[in-house]
């Protein structure tokens, strides 16, 4: 089992992680915002960034602490 200390934050800056919901599941994934749109990146490449689109029901429940 893994622990993360999380504090409660509507918004992060790019790069951060975080706990997200995104269409029905929750996450804790690093956000990135580029030209190409928003993701969250996962920190084990076997698994591919997650669009975040206009679609999307899409909530940031708050930022991982260090």
């Amino acid at each position: 089992n893994q622990a993360v200390w999380v504090q409660q934050a509507n918004t992060l800056s790019n790069g951060d992680i975080g706990i997200f919901y995104l269409d029905g599941m929750t996450y804790c994934k690093q956000l990135k915002e580029d030209a190409e749109g928003v993701f969250l990146v996962s920190l084990n490449p076997a698994y591919p960034p997650i669009p975040v689109n206009e679609n999307s029901t899409f909530r940031i429940f708050g930022k991982v602490l260090n």
